[in-house]
């Protein structure tokens, strides 16, 4: 396997190139085919005996949004009112313009007609948050559960906008006041590095054989399974922003997954999700396809020689071999 080009006695190799706008139908009615395509398998009828199964590549379209309608609230406090939420409208944004809209969104949230106002620093990659008032009001922003409480998880950035501009889970104050200035009023610094562009990386998911595949995640995981076999099979680095698309192959391909599943494999079915969170299952990609490349390995079946040994005692001699599919006249 690996030395002979593919032409091996044990095993039969089989490729399947798969593009989602090929797909059968949909995995699920509530989604896309091209998020989630279910695939059949129409070479050869259905795949029995599979011995080994990898990824070995895909083209991914960055044509999701990072922020999207799972995660784009979270809930602004200003002194002496009610909590509102802020709604960060749909898209994909840079730094700087991420600064225009988030002014905006807290400006129409707010309940102390604050004109709020952000500027981006990009040597240390936060935000600065302004909320122009004449009067010394904190303001918070919470983003779901604070880590430390008992039984509960920290928020992981599933349901909100944190982990893209800058905070930790549960609640930020402003930490001082400007009396003047450009940009003045109460000021919070982002605690943490801006990732507009989202997460680093995702994962190519599949309900039927992914957990069939040996691919773990650590304990810590508790938003994909926490350690349990689960349905990633290959996790891919994004190297383009938005409106690109990702090219990947598997830098390992001389590494398999085993598969000794006894059921024959008729179909399959594959999806993505973004980074370590899972704001969407499947990522949705507005209308555009996903494709990959599949290899299996296939056992060979075996054929028993018999025969009459005159060299060895006259013994019965029987030897495993490979079937071979014998040509016409040949026996």
């Amino acid at each position: 396997m690996g030395d002979n080009f593919g032409l091996n006695d044990n095993y039969e190799y089989y490729e399947f190139q798969l593009d989602s706008l090929d797909a059968t139908s949909s995995f699920t009615s509530a989604d896309a085919a091209t998020d989630w395509p279910l695939f059949e398998v129409a070479a050869k009828g259905p795949l029995e005996n599979i011995a080994a199964i990898k990824i070995l590549e895909v083209q991914i379209p960055f044509s999701w949004y990072v922020f999207n309608t799972v995660n784009q609230n979270f809930v602004l406090n200003e002194v002496g009112r009610p909590n509102v939420i802020v709604t960060i409208p749909i898209g994909n944004y840079t730094a700087d313009q991420l600064c225009t809209v988030l002014a905006t969104a807290l400006t129409s949230a707010s309940l102390s007609s604050h004109t709020y106002s952000i500027v981006y620093t990009s040597n240390i990659q936060k935000f600065t948050f302004y909320n122009n008032s004449n009067l010394n009001e904190p303001f918070t922003f919470t983003f779901g559960a604070p880590s430390g409480v008992p039984g509960v998880q920290p928020n992981s950035g599933n349901r909100n906008p944190r982990l893209w501009i800058g905070f930790p889970p549960g609640s930020t104050t402003s930490q001082t006041y400007l009396s003047s200035g450009t940009h003045k009023g109460n000021v919070l610094l982002s605690p943490n590095a801006q990732l507009v562009s989202g997460p680093n990386y995702l994962y190519l998911n599949s309900t039927k054989i992914g957990s069939d595949m040996d691919v773990y995640l650590p304990a810590g995981a508790f938003n994909l399974g926490g350690g349990k076999a689960g349905v990633q099979i290959a996790k891919i680095p994004i190297t383009d922003n938005s409106s690109g698309i990702i090219y990947w192959k598997d830098p390992d391909p001389q590494k398999w997954f085993r598969y000794d599943q006894l059921q024959s494999l008729n179909t399959f079915d594959f999806y993505l999700t973004l980074g370590n969170t899972t704001s969407q299952t499947p990522l949705q990609l507005n209308g555009l396809s996903f494709s990959l490349k599949l290899g299996i390995l296939k056992r060979q079946g075996t054929s028993t020689d018999f025969g009459n040994g005159n060299s060895i005692n006259g013994r019965v001699y029987k030897r495993e071999v490979p079937k071979r599919i014998r040509g016409p006249g040949i026996y």
